[in-house]
């Protein structure tokens, strides 16, 4: 087994437990209703702001602290080699307060400030696990918007639902529309076909993409402007797929491939 086929391996292992973990945290989550108004609809959709600066999510702390729990053991099963510095992010929820969550939904879904004590890694890993827990709850609450969050009104290079720009998109089968995938909530929207998903660029002849024949159905889209790039599944050329999640992991050999010649997208994975 190559050195990425051995990467890819441990980390499909890992994010796989982690998408069944959230899968049964799934199911204890509340529903509840949305509360933003027609006033906000409207300036939602013709200003561009996403909609958490309206309504978000409603968190049950107790329940988001048992999924942290649960995700660092499951961390510290698969990587047991970071087993203390899991620890040290553990310590950090015990004051976590009702503040926290608004505080990360609306700074960048970081933690904000660190802590000081943290290295870079321990920061990015802290942040990580926020995400993996949040992640029930946004689920929740994008299955319950309204159809047309995300249609041919939004075509912004940011999610409608909470900002964030995807890390993947998909061409579907039936008319080749392509569609970003936020990797922060989950939300799907349409996108202008051949436009950077980064800056926005939409001069054909500086956007190109490439394809490797042992990842059939995806593309990786560049962009000269930026040198920024989308890994992109094509349903024309591959018939099916797995969990997105997954499928990214998956994927990392063409992330690599992308930034041996110089682009750049999504941060860092924690592997």
């Amino acid at each position: 087994m190559s050195d990425i086929d051995s990467v890819v391996a441990e980390a499909l292992q890992l994010f796989t437990d982690l998408q069944d973990l959230k899968k049964v945290y799934s199911q204890k989550v509340m529903r509840l209703e949305h509360s933003f108004s027609e006033e906000d609809w409207k300036e939602h959709r013709k200003n561009g702001l996403f909609l958490f600066k309206y309504d978000r999510p409603v968190f049950n702390k107790d329940l988001f602290l048992q999924l942290i729990r649960d995700v660092c053991n499951c961390i510290k099963r698969n990587r047991p080699e970071i087993k203390e510095q899991i620890k040290s992010i553990s310590k950090f929820f015990d004051g976590v307060t009702d503040d926290f969550f608004e505080d990360f939904l609306l700074d960048g879904h970081k933690v904000s400030p660190s802590p000081l004590s943290f290295s870079p890694e321990e920061q990015n890993l802290l942040n990580f696990v926020v995400r993996q827990a949040l992640y029930p709850f946004l689920e929740k609450y994008v299955s319950l918007l309204p159809q047309e969050v995300g249609d041919d009104g939004w075509q912004r290079n940011y999610c409608p639902v909470c900002g964030e720009k995807a890390n993947l998109s998909y061409l579907r089968q039936e008319d080749g529309k392509r569609y970003l995938i936020c990797p922060f909530c989950g939300q799907e929207w349409l996108y202008r076909y051949l436009a950077c998903s980064w800056c926005g660029n939409e001069d054909h002849k500086s956007i190109r993409y490439f394809e490797v024949a042992e990842l059939p159905g995806y593309e990786v889209y560049l962009c000269e402007q930026c040198h920024g790039y989308l890994k992109t599944f094509n349903a024309k050329k591959a018939v099916s797929h797995e969990d997105w999640v997954l499928e990214d992991v998956k994927t990392i050999a063409l992330d690599l491939l992308a930034q041996q010649e110089g682009y750049t997208g999504p941060g860092k994975r924690i592997m």
